[in-house]
């Protein structure tokens, strides 16, 4: 008899997750480069990861002020119901061109309705100096686009 080695089955809520931790880690990694997270409280580096295991998401406490935060503590992400992965496809659609269209845009792009696509644009526009759009944009290069676009041919000026 003949054993063949099968992959577990993923369910879509196990890949939700993946997706889901992917994107936090994504920002994480956006929102603090160095050396890990830093507390909006104290300011303390020393921090508890926190995981819960119904959703996923991923909060973290501080060592010395003991005070809860997460990643998108001020940032544009903040206090929004919006998940992770929808805000860093509609930043990087903003980032690529912040013109007119930008609500229909990310409407398409992420699946939200268009008020919560506008309401995410408008965020957008209003918050220039926002941590993550400025470490997105020190990823893009100096010249402001994506430093591998998959889908648009690099010309030379």
């Amino acid at each position: 008899m003949i054993c063949a080695a099968v992959a577990p089955v993923q369910t879509t809520a196990s890949l939700r997750h993946d997706v889901r931790g992917d994107a936090d880690s994504r920002l994480e990694a956006l929102r603090w480069p160095r050396r890990g997270p830093v507390c909006p409280h104290c300011g303390a580096r020393h921090a508890y990861r926190m995981v819960c295991e119904r959703s996923g998401g991923v909060r973290f406490k501080c060592a010395r002020c003991r005070k809860p935060y997460s990643a998108r503590r001020g940032t544009v992400l903040e206090r929004s119901n919006v998940g992770t992965g929808p805000w860093l496809r509609a930043m990087a659609l903003f980032l690529d061109d912040p013109g007119r269209g930008l609500a229909a845009r990310i409407q398409r792009a992420c699946g939200v309705s268009y008020k919560t696509a506008w309401s995410m644009a408008r965020r957008l526009h209003e918050s220039p100096d926002d941590p993550i759009l400025q470490a997105l944009r020190a990823e893009r290069g100096a010249d402001g686009r994506a430093v591998s676009h998959p889908f648009r041919e690099r010309t030379s000026p």
